[in-house]
Parts: C-alpha cells; structure tokens; sequence
C-alpha cells in the first residue's frame, strides 16, 4: 500500500489538543513516508482552511460536512459518529483528487461511516486507528459529569460500546490499529478483525523540545481541563498529593496548563497554595521545557494520555500512576517513577526535585524510550502491514 486516504475527524488545526497533535503526528508521518494522497476532514462551514492548505501542501484536501445539532442524540447511531454524515459521493470525489489512492487510514472512530463508505464504493483496503477502549472511555466521561446531561452520555456511552464491538468484526475492515499496548491485547481477545498496536505518531511534536528548567521547582500538569478523566486527576492531585510535596519542598511550583478550564477547575487552582493556571496557551513547549517534573495522576479513563507522551518526549522527568502507563511500552523505575497511593505518589515528586541528577537520568530514559518505541517509521510500516491483510493484497516489500 503506498498512497492513502487519511480521514480524521474534525478541524485538528491548531494541534493543541492530544488527539489534534495525534492526527498532525500521522499526516506528517505518511506524508514523509510519501504515503499520503489525500486527507478527508469533517468540518463546519466556517472552518478556515488556510492552515491545513498551508501544511498539506499539494496534497488534496477533501472537506465533508459536520453538523454539531443536539438532534444527533436521538439517533440510534453514537453523536460522534451520527454528526459526521457521508456524502453520497465520497467516493467519486475521493477518487478525482486522488485517483493513485489504494489504501485508507481512518484515524478515528468517530469518522468510521466515511472509511466504511471508501471501502465498499472504491474496493479499497481500509485500517482504522482506535484511541481509546471507546465504550470504557465515555462511561469513565459520563460518570464524572454531575450536570443533567449525565444520563444523556450514559446511554451515548452504551451505544458507542455496542457500536465499536461491532465494528471489531466488519468484514470491511482490513484491521484495526490500536494506539495503546494494553487495548490492542483486550481487543485481540474478541475481534475476528486483525489487530495491532500501532504507538502514538503524536510523539514527533515533541521530540525537538529542549529542557530549560525554571529557577524554582516546579511540577507540571498538562491536560484538557474540559473532559472528566482530567479534571478527576487533577483533583486528585491537587488534594490528595500536593500538600505532602509542599510541605516537603516549600518553594515548589505547580503549573496547571490546559484548555478551556471550568469554573471548578478555577477555583481548585485558587484554593491550591503555590499552584497556578494557564488556560489556553497557544503553545504548551515553553511549560514543558521549564518543568522540573511532570505528573499524570489518571485515576480513570483508558488509551495513551497523550499529555505522557509529550512528557516522556520532551525528556522531562515523569510521575504516573499505573492506569496511565498501561497503553505505553514504558518501564515504570527506569523512564518514569509509577505509584498509585497519594504518599508514595507525593515521595516520588519530591524525590526528583530533590535529586535533580537521577531526575534528569530518568528524563534522558524515557525520552529515549518513548522515542524508539513510538517511532513514526515504525508505525507506518504496521500500518501498511495491516492494510496488506486484506485476501487477495501482497505484503509489503521489506521495510521502508
């Protein structure tokens, strides 16, 4: 398979979010590999479009409709997939602006109607890119919102849960290509579709940074302050965790970076000593260079955290619990510190803004860890592996 359809599944540009800099991560990816002939984007009307021009380049881009109406929650068919309608004409139009296409990468769930569409009316061999164990996911959304729209997400929940174990058996599907280790082995374990887990391409927006430690100690976290998973972790750090390591290290700093933070999260950080936010920025490089330490305390939730990886590779030093490091080929002790009980979480901050040499040992560890294992030359080869599974498909020859 040499020249692909890549469909994601909304405007990812700016890519300040982890499944934004996931999309540009596999764009870029094929795009180096010159794989990439066309990408399919489902976008409102008034989506500006300059910037994806200006970084696809000559490679066509194919906008189709996204209709955001709460009407969408009435379908039978999960929101997220229902507000993606497929023209009538995809594939006519798919195959006009890039007629060499013999593969299609869909890089999301949400956007799986259009990849479904392209396989039966184009004949063409089709992969799709899972982030999450999706139902787990959006169960894990809907318990911790407390707002009335919470029993509307748990039935969404419900039907995207039905929905992706569908989806496990399509027989359209070449394969499936998971972007956490330990999803990919839960997925294996029903699926008559061929899986594989593929690592996160999100990790070459990272891989440049250069460390710049602030002159205080300073704890970062990093995250969509919107989604529940995040705001659950964060709490539990703030409460739970940050008073030991304060008490420990009086001048610490901890640096709160996300993206439309609500009115709890605000007053969290107002009500958290030494903590600061900011909200928005339109680039998370300078706060990762100036960490001493970084945490992700996930305390629910399933995939990768793609704030991890931007942590582990930008080489700065790393906290964890165990649920955040399951999707990760990663060595808890050796690239990151993984502890699961607020002290010990706490006493494995302090003990890297103490011990800034094996902070920086374990910083240089898991960058290179991450690095080699989330190698975008690597996960394009998977994917073209998967794509060739189809009966009647050659196998790819050699590597790239």
């Amino acid at each position: 398979m040499n020249q692909w359809i890549v469909i994601v599944d909304s405007p990812f540009l700016p890519a300040r979010g982890g499944g934004e800099r996931e999309h540009c991560g596999l764009i870029e990816a094929a795009a180096d590999a010159g794989h990439l002939a066309l990408v399919v984007m489902p976008a409102e009307q008034a989506t500006d479009l300059t910037p994806y021009r200006d970084m696809l380049g000559e490679t066509p881009l194919l906008v189709t409709p996204l209709r955001r109406s709460p009407l969408h929650l009435a379908q039978q068919q999960p929101y997220g997939v229902a507000s993606r309608p497929v023209p009538h004409n995809l594939a006519r139009m798919a195959h006009q602006l890039a007629p060499q296409a013999d593969g299609v990468i869909v890089s999301s769930w949400k956007s799986w109607r259009l990849g479904e569409r392209l396989a039966h009316d184009s004949d063409l061999p089709t992969v799709l890119r899972m982030h999450n164990r999706e139902g787990d996911y959006h169960r894990a959304l809907a318990l911790g919102s407390t707002n009335p729209m919470r029993w509307v997400w748990r039935r969404e929940a419900r039907k995207i849960a039905c929905e992706e174990r569908a989806l496990a058996f399509a027989p359209w599907l070449s394969g499936i290509a998971d972007i956490s280790l330990s999803d990919a082995h839960w997925r294996r374990g029903f699926a008559s579709v061929p899986v594989d887990h593929v690592a996160p391409f999100a990790a070459v927006h990272t891989a440049s940074f250069v460390r710049a430690p602030a002159p205080e100690p300073t704890v970062t976290f990093m995250g969509a302050l919107d989604v529940a998973t995040n705001t659950e972790a964060l709490t539990w750090f703030a409460r739970a965790v940050w008073p030991s390591v304060l008490r420990d290290v009086p001048d610490a700093r901890f640096v709160v970076v996300g993206r439309r933070p609500p009115s709890s999260v605000r007053s969290l950080i107002r009500e958290t000593p030494s903590s600061e936010l900011h909200a928005d920025v339109p680039d998370m490089t300078p706060y990762l260079e100036a960490s001493h330490v970084s945490v992700n305390p996930a305390i629910s939730g399933s995939g990768v955290n793609i704030k991890l990886v931007d942590s582990l590779a930008a080489g700065v030093p790393t906290v964890s619990t165990s649920r955040a490091t399951c999707g990760l080929d990663v060595r808890p002790g050796v690239d990151l510190l993984v502890e699961d009980e607020p002290w010990h979480f706490a006493r494995a901050v302090t003990a890297l803004l103490r011990d800034t040499y094996t902070a920086e040992q374990i910083g240089a560890q898991g960058r290179q860890r991450l690095l080699a294992t989330a190698n975008p030359g690597r996960g394009i080869d998977q994917l073209a592996t998967l794509l060739a599974t189809r009966a009647g498909w050659p196998s790819p020859a050699g590597g790239r």
